[in-house]
């Protein structure tokens, strides 16, 4: 199983296929002479998901870079290995350790419906267990992260040349995943609930994707996020705070790039959006929302 490293690998799934008239939310950002693109993403899909809407692909066209969380074509050795630090634990200790009897419990019990196994899961930090619970399940529901819209861009620019910039690095991006710290049981235990009705309750969200219905989608985004302490961890840090590190290098983007990011990272007071409106930049949809 490969690890798409974004919790919004959990929140952003592609759950059922696309209906014929999809029309995600897409935008041109121009500034005096500077121009880009920019995409709400999703994180894994099927072959039916593609092609995408032909103002998108127009634009991936005419763009000369391609911008995205994380540039995972130029992850190096050292890195993974830093990585297996961030994610697995170094005490001594198991997943068992760390855990009340009955999680665990639970734990392995979901472990084996989604083909994994207790050996899998007894190296790693709850955190993360609770990540490689989610994407076990969501591949074998059929969808793949390779066919998710920001991998998808991915191998289209490196298989065509075009440079790709990351607004992150994937150490920087696991830190901000780690952060969740006293909560990860808490995080774990929501995962565990939330597995059994995975499908049902992500096709409401990728509908509200398909029609680019900010409202809805951050509603029922929050709903999934429950309890509240996750929900604050999730808007404060996984949003607002990256959202307001990647703005600081947008003045070092090349001009004319095709800026793919998690869709939630778009919306809200300290979304994108908003911060790119503040610093004078003009957004303009490229696409209509479907009502």
């Amino acid at each position: 199983m490969r690890f798409h490293p974004t919790l919004l690998s959990l929140l952003l799934c592609l759950l059922l296929p696309l209906h014929a008239f999809a029309d995600p939310a897409f935008y041109r950002i121009t500034k005096g002479k500077e121009q880009h693109w920019l995409l709400g993403s999703i994180h894994a899909g099927k072959p039916s998901l593609y092609p995408l809407p032909d103002p998108v692909e127009l634009a991936w066209q005419q763009s000369r870079a391609l911008v995205m969380e994380v540039d995972m074509t130029r992850i190096s050795q050292t890195q993974w290995q830093e990585m297996g630090a961030i994610t697995r634990l170094v005490d001594g200790k198991t997943l068992k350790d760390h855990l009340p009897e009955d999680l665990y419990r639970r734990t392995l019990i979901a472990a084996g419906q989604n083909g994994l196994n207790e050996s899998m899961l007894a190296p790693l930090r709850p955190w993360f267990a609770a990540i490689t619970l989610t994407q076990a399940a969501l591949e074998r529901t059929g969808f793949r992260g390779d066919l998710g819209v920001d991998q998808h861009f991915a191998k289209r620019a490196s298989d065509g040349g075009k440079p790709i910039v990351g607004l992150e690095t994937l150490l920087e991006q696991l830190g901000y995943l780690a952060s969740v710290g006293d909560n990860q049981t808490l995080m774990l235990e929501s995962t565990l609930d939330e597995l059994p009705e995975l499908e049902k309750g992500f096709a409401a969200v990728m509908t509200a994707w398909q029609r680019g219905d900010e409202g809805t989608l951050i509603s029922l985004l929050k709903e999934e996020m429950a309890p509240p302490k996750l929900q604050t961890w999730l808007e404060q840090t996984l949003l607002a705070e990256r959202n307001r590190n990647w703005i600081k290098k947008w003045p070092g983007l090349p001009n004319e790039s095709f800026i793919v990011v998690g869709a939630l990272h778009l919306y809200g007071e300290h979304g994108l959006l908003a911060l790119l409106e503040q610093q004078g930049w003009r957004i303009t949809p490229l696409t209509e929302p479907t009502p």
